[in-house]
């Protein structure tokens, strides 16, 4: 997997991707919580979304600024800039996958099974847009094991060769941590949702904390990567979502 700092997190976003959904909504007003494969949780809703804030890899010390916007079922973009330099420019639609990195020089553009081929990632774009935002990302229901822990409800899916673990904290009924363990070759993928502030009126993670885990023969190889938002807001209006491919960058 890519080590540099955007890929990375990108490309870790997208494994975490789960399966159809299958929802009951709770026609009650506010924060009480909707039902959706017999897990009580509170989403938040946006047409549109836009997020700035920090990431940092922690393993090399790196850190930048990232600026994320996303139109709800259309559009994913996100820029990471160090120094007011853009760095790494994404923007991920239904059907395709676009990435400029400027510090090389060079871009990805491509569908779903052309990444998959490529970073051996399987990618669905609603379940991506959730985990970004850390709503609940719901699967097949035939294949969900609804586990109660006290004030978490703990629910495990089966995916082909992954099982994935999601932990909703009932004091407020949000995502608090998503696993997901490669049940191949044992890569352990953690995502812990913190700090969660009011954003239309909902609560939201201000801070995501990304560990990944790959068993290197008898070492295991550990990645950390954090990012905190300093601003998120939510709106009716539309969003630029700009990216254009300079003709002289070498395509991967």
């Amino acid at each position: 997997m890519n080590s540099k700092l955007l890929p990375l997190w990108a490309l870790t976003l997208l494994l975490l991707a789960s399966c159809k959904k299958d929802i009951v909504p709770v026609a009650s007003p506010g924060n009480a919580p909707e039902t959706i494969n017999k897990v009580n949780v509170v989403n938040i809703d946006y047409n549109y979304l836009s997020a700035k804030g920090n990431v940092q890899l922690e393993s090399q010390n790196l850190s930048a600024n990232v600026t994320m916007r996303l139109k709800r079922d259309e559009m994913i973009w996100a820029t990471v800039s160090k120094l007011g330099i853009e760095a790494v420019r994404l923007k991920i639609t239904p059907d395709s996958v676009y990435m400029i990195n400027r510090l090389k020089q060079e871009y990805f553009a491509g569908s779903y099974a052309l990444l998959q081929q490529k970073y051996k990632i399987d990618v669905n774009f609603k379940e991506l847009q959730d985990i970004l935002v850390g709503n609940f990302v719901p699967g097949d229901p035939a294949k969900e094991k609804y586990m109660e822990m006290g004030p978490i409800q703990h629910v495990r899916q089966l995916r082909n060769n992954l099982q994935v673990d999601q932990f909703v904290d009932t004091t407020r009924y949000k995502l608090k941590r998503i696993e997901v363990r490669n049940l191949t070759n044992k890569d352990l993928m953690t995502m812990d949702y913190q700090e969660f502030d009011k954003v239309n009126g909902k609560p939201f993670p201000m801070a995501l904390l990304l560990t990944i885990q790959q068993p290197e023969g008898n070492a295991a190889k550990t990645t950390v990567v954090a990012v905190k938002h300093k601003q998120v807001s939510v709106s009716e209006t539309s969003l630029d979502f700009p990216f254009s491919v300079p003709s002289d960058y070498e395509r991967k």
